[in-house]
């Protein structure tokens, strides 16, 4: 009887700790004959339409959509929700904007075989990120990449793969994330590992992260994926001081997986190396030109700065000026160094976002972040002006427009704030961009 008692107590109590998790997140269970949960009323989506007419020109650029760099189960949004539930329905959505190719991001992380991260240390392995690892992003599994090449495909469209890369846990943002301190987090992270790297780390860096890409492209190829990326985002190293060593390993990089990957190969090329004519605070660009043996160059837009900023609340034709000053430079460089170049456009939409950048719309504990007031009028506006600019140019050959949610989730109903993030789902951008793609 006492160990019937006990079950029945361990059952009640693990019903409870369910219950209050659920709560918690306002998660909900999937429909069925249950009774379902008080906060998980049935919300119809009713997809608003924006009554916007602007001139257009046929684009000479590729049409590309970039998804946002979020990959499998994600409790982000005040619910469990996944990605993959998402593909066909978020496909369909950027074949109707007009697009020919789409991008998506497979993950990757650091594991250490010690306690702690050493940014020095040559013991770890870069291997699969997990959901359990911060409760929002994994690696792409063999049926995932599968399922997105065909629906890609059924559809007309490219596929595209870029990667993200962590050298640290990023479950300790979890905690930083409860007191709205996750971009400073971020930030003095970034700052710690790239303060400098060893020729010694920087061969082994490539030996793991050409073992890495060759295995993702091998598998990559096997179900014709289009186009893969060497270029780790947001968490990427920097080789100040020994850039002439790192060009030689892009090389030999590239050339490796040009024997394991029919497709294409994509890899970005820094914005401040750009502007700035090669020299950046982290890197001397004019060492650099192994991205020539890459298929696509691109470079990330996320605002306006120096002398290519613009006034705030500035108009159409006023941002347009500020974009055109921009990409008369991102001309110059592809001229000088016989390429050309993909622009990666991302404007936020709140006030004078395209001065300002991306704010980090998942610190919802944030109390700067929580007091942005959104402005789609403002993204619309910025995309309109980018497409009067870019659109006869010669050297800029594909537009990327980021970044696609892969759902309708939109705050207050979920609490992060995808109201003032790049993403241009549900908002009125999404309306200029699928007039300019459809021109």
């Amino acid at each position: 009887m006492k160990i019937v008692i006990k079950i029945f107590t361990a059952i009640i109590g693990f019903v409870v700790l369910v219950v209050g998790l659920m709560f918690a997140f306002k998660a909900c269970p999937p429909q069925g004959p249950w009774m379902m949960p008080p906060w998980c009323e049935d919300k119809t989506f009713e997809r608003p339409v924006y009554d916007i007419d602007v001139k257009t020109q046929v684009l000479s650029q590729t049409k590309a959509v970039n998804m946002a760099d979020t990959w499998g189960r994600n409790y982000n949004f005040s619910m469990i929700e996944n990605t993959r539930n998402n593909i066909e329905s978020s496909f369909d959505r950027v074949k109707e904007l007009g697009a020919e190719e789409v991008y998506v991001h497979d993950f990757n992380r650091a594991v250490y075989n010690h306690k702690e991260e050493d940014f020095a240390s040559l013991d770890y392995e870069i291997v699969d990120e997990i959901f359990a690892n911060d409760l929002r992003d994994e690696s792409m599994t063999e049926k995932d990449i599968k399922k997105l090449a065909k629906a890609a495909h059924e559809r007309g469209l490219k596929l595209g793969i870029k990667q993200n890369m962590a050298f640290v846990d990023i479950g300790k943002y979890i905690k930083e994330g409860l007191t709205g301190e996750i971009q400073g987090g971020v930030e003095e992270d970034y700052v710690a590992f790239n303060s400098e790297h060893s020729e010694e780390w920087i061969r082994d860096y490539f030996k793991k992260w050409e073992a890495r890409l060759l295995e993702r492209g091998k598998l990559y190829e096997k179900y014709g994926v289009d186009i893969i990326s060497i270029t780790p985002n947001w968490m990427g190293p920097t080789f100040i001081g020994q850039e002439a060593l790192a060009n030689d390993l892009q090389k030999e990089l590239i050339a490796k997986l040009r024997g394991v990957f029919s497709g294409e190969i994509h890899t970005e090329i820094d914005f401040w190396g750009v502007i700035h004519e090669g020299r950046t605070d982290r890197e001397d660009w004019r060492k650099y030109d192994y991205y020539k043996d890459a298929d696509i160059q691109e470079v990330r837009v996320y605002q306006l700065v120096d002398n290519f900023a613009v006034v705030d609340g500035a108009s159409t034709a006023q941002i347009k000026v500020g974009i055109d000053r921009l990409l008369d430079r991102f001309e110059q460089y592809a001229e000088k160094n016989e390429i050309k170049m993909s622009v990666f456009f991302s404007p936020s939409s709140y006030p004078n976002a395209i001065n300002v950048g991306a704010a980090e719309f998942h610190d919802i504990r944030n109390a700067d972040v929580a007091a942005i007031q959104k402005d789609w009028d403002h993204q619309a506006d910025a995309w309109q002006a980018f497409f009067e600019a870019v659109s006869q140019r010669q050297l800029i050959d594909r537009v990327n427009v980021s970044a696609m949610w892969w759902d309708n989730a939109m705050d207050p109903d979920v609490k992060v704030r995808i109201s003032i993030s790049p993403s241009v789902r549900n908002k009125p951008a999404e309306e200029i961009i699928k007039q300019w793609f459809n021109q």
